[in-house]
């Protein structure tokens, strides 16, 4: 495979840095056809005003649109579906996102969540549970599909840059289906049918900390860009010091025919990743060693879930449930046997590797589960079963939702507390 090119540009003018990233990949006329149809895909996901970093800059995605008419396109599209129970016109608004697009003069906004007009593509060799996906068809006829992802920090899925974004192209079933298998293999099912052709990483202000909910941006100054999503978000990783081996989805990229991970596969041009590298703050990421009082065996287990555990343990502190379920055992990843002594109300087992052991303790499902469940489960002590509870339906939705929001503050305060703390560690380095 020949060499993936990804250029890097520093400052602190958004139209700028994407006018100059573009230049160092040919300009933007040699990458965007003369009256064609191209379709921006933001990260707008979730409910959040610019500044919290959870959503793609609205600066960055009016520059992007400024920069593309110059190609002197047909139509600009701004196209989202936001996450599952999250109404997207509602998050392009908060987040700035709306207003941005119409001001820099995008020509339609569409939420994917509400188009009628689809079309039934077969995944033909699924590598997950995925065997076909309902698509809109004004995205599977556009000439171009910019991808515009904000990098952030992820406790799922480790991080989420240019090839998670483009999960964001399905409705709201296929959404909790992809939930339902293995996640990652999900998401390069999903490329081998409906490719984003650039990506333009918004690295202005990413997040760190407990993303993609409880995020803490950080003022970077770097916009990056390429045609290989997944040379794309290598290089991501390289800026912000964050190991490839904790990323359970370059392997399935890569073996998909999506790119290039290893950076003798990359040309970088534009900044050099040493002049622009800084560490990024990836608590989940961190030793389970910080938590004696509880047993926790990750033999077998991935990055994304034990991600999870990192996270579900500094829920427990920062809502003062730590010591009072100590008691449990939690096990995540693949295993052939399991400890029999455990009462089952204190066995906590996460993630679909142990599914076929459900009946020995309280199961979390998914592959990886979603981000409050592994709590949910210590603390409720109980079982909570996709084949019981359809979270596509919008009244448990909304007691989900109020949950989580009800539980965000202290885990926020929590979280800046230990922020400082991994400050001072760096100082003292």
């Amino acid at each position: 495979m020949a060499k993936s090119v990804v250029s890097i540009v520093k400052g602190d003018d958004p139209v700028k840095m994407v006018e100059d990233v573009l230049d160092h990949l040919g300009g933007v006329t040699s990458l965007i056809k003369k009256g064609s149809t191209v379709v921006l895909k933001p990260n707008a996901g979730h409910p959040g005003s610019a500044e919290t970093a959870i959503n793609t800059s609205p600066d960055f995605v009016s520059a992007v649109i400024k920069t593309i008419q110059k190609a002197n396109p047909k139509k600009i599209i701004l196209a989202e579906a936001a996450a599952i129970g999250c109404d997207t016109m509602e998050c392009l608004e908060t987040s700035g996102i709306k207003q941005a697009a119409v001001e820099a003069g995008v020509d339609d906004i569409v939420d994917i969540k509400s188009d009628k007009d689809l079309l039934k593509i077969p995944i033909r060799d699924a590598r997950s549970a995925i065997q076909k996906v309902l698509l809109p068809r004004f995205l599977l006829e556009a000439e171009h599909i910019v991808n515009l992802p904000i990098f952030k920090s992820h406790c799922s899925m480790v991080f989420t840059c240019a090839l998670k974004n483009m999960k964001g192209v399905v409705q709201d079933k296929v959404h909790y289906q992809m939930h339902q298998t293995n996640l990652a293999e999900a998401m390069m099912d999903i490329w081998s049918v409906i490719k984003a052709d650039l990506n333009i990483v918004d690295m202005i202000r990413p997040a760190e900390g407990f993303g993609p909910h409880f995020t803490m941006p950080t003022d970077f100054g770097c916009v990056i860009a390429g045609r290989d999503p997944v040379a794309v978000d290598a290089t991501a990783c390289r800026l912000t010091g964050l190991d490839l081996d904790n990323v359970p989805y370059f392997g399935p990229a890569h073996k998909r025919g999506l790119g290039n991970f290893k950076k003798n596969q990359i040309e970088i041009r534009g900044r050099s990743i040493e002049e622009t590298r800084r560490v990024l703050w990836f608590p989940y990421l961190e030793s389970f060693d910080k938590y004696p009082e509880y047993t926790i065996d990750t033999t077998g287990a991935c990055s994304s879930c034990l991600s999870l555990v990192g996270l579900t343990m500094e829920r427990l502190k920062s809502l003062n449930q730590y010591d009072d379920n100590s008691e449990v055992t939690i096990l995540v990843g693949r295993k052939k046997k399991i400890p029999e002594n455990i009462p089952p109300d204190k066995l906590i087992l996460i993630g679909d590797c142990l599914k076929k052991f459900r009946k020995k303790g309280i199961h979390v499902e998914g592959c990886p589960p979603g981000e409050p469940a592994p709590h949910w489960a210590i603390v409720d002590r109980m079982t909570v079963s996709a084949d019981e509870v359809d979270l596509t339906d919008p009244e448990i939705l909304k007691i989900v939702r109020a949950r989580m929001d009800e539980e965000a503050a202290p885990l926020i305060e929590h979280m800046i507390k230990l922020k400082a703390e991994w400050d001072k560690r760096q100082e003292n380095k």
